[in-house]
């Protein structure tokens, strides 16, 4: 189980630095083939609406659970002429660091959950895929296409699942201390036992978690090798670059 942890662990960190590189080699390309910064912007926004209607309702929800009052959802870009954007926003009452935190973290939880349902289809509609190809009806069965939705569900969730530096406000405080706790508890000699069942059912959670994340962490490797080689095509089609403050030349 601990290995499974690790790994998952691990594809987590690959696919938190990969989204936050997608989207700006997304947002660069755009902006390189527009020179128009709110066209670059917009466009980014409408590709990863789905994963962005998801991130806010998850905060919006857990708040809503946890007692803690919420206004003002917005689902469209804000501050588009600005240095900062924000694609989505919720305000959300102040409350006790526990329950900001919780709050804070519920896009991760609920973006795995819609990670690892899409992932568990999607082998039987990749078969079924299959198989309408060899038959040569691939286009004409509707299997290809709730393939590609799919895929693009999967692209969504994953490159906006992950908290912003704001969502996490008071995360760290709540975290170390209850680190400190676990161990104090530990040293003491307090320990959790569960049964067999239930360690074999934990084993199998993280173990499927971390084959269905894999997955999705392959598909951002691929989809930003593909990025990369989108902006050396519009650098070459448009004869612009980008330098490190943004402007072109």
């Amino acid at each position: 189980m601990g290995i499974a942890i690790l790994i998952l662990a691990l594809e987590l960190v690959i696919l938190w630095l990969l989204s936050r590189r997608m989207t700006q080699n997304i947002y660069t390309a755009i902006f390189l083939l527009t020179t128009s910064r709110p066209v670059a912007i917009s466009f980014l926004s409408i590709l990863l609406f789905p994963g962005t209607v998801i991130h806010e309702l998850a905060h919006l929800f857990t708040a809503e659970i946890l007692g803690v009052r919420t206004s003002g959802l917005t689902l469209v870009p804000e501050g588009i002429e600005n240095k900062d954007v924000r694609t989505g926003s919720v305000s959300i009452a102040q409350s006790d660091p526990i329950r900001r935190s919780v709050i804070g973290l519920a896009p991760i939880f609920v973006g795995l959950s819609t990670l690892g349902l899409i992932s568990y289809f999607l082998p039987g509609v990749w078969h079924q895929v299959g198989l309408d190809a060899a038959n040569g009806i691939l286009f004409s069965h509707i299997s290809i296409y709730y393939f590609l939705f799919a895929v693009y569900s999967l692209f969504a969730v994953s490159n906006t699942m992950f908290s912003s530096p704001e969502d996490m406000e008071g995360f760290w405080p709540v975290a170390l201390v209850l680190t400190l706790i676990a161990v104090a508890a530990y040293i003491v000699g307090i320990r959790i036992s569960l049964t067999d069942p239930v360690l074999t059912n934990i084993q199998s959670f993280f173990t499927a978690m971390a084959t269905n994340v894999g997955w999705v962490a392959g598909l951002n490797v691929l989809l930003f090798l593909l990025s990369k080689l989108m902006i050396a095509g519009v650098e070459k089609l448009t004869k612009r670059h980008l330098v490190p403050k943004g402007q072109l030349r």
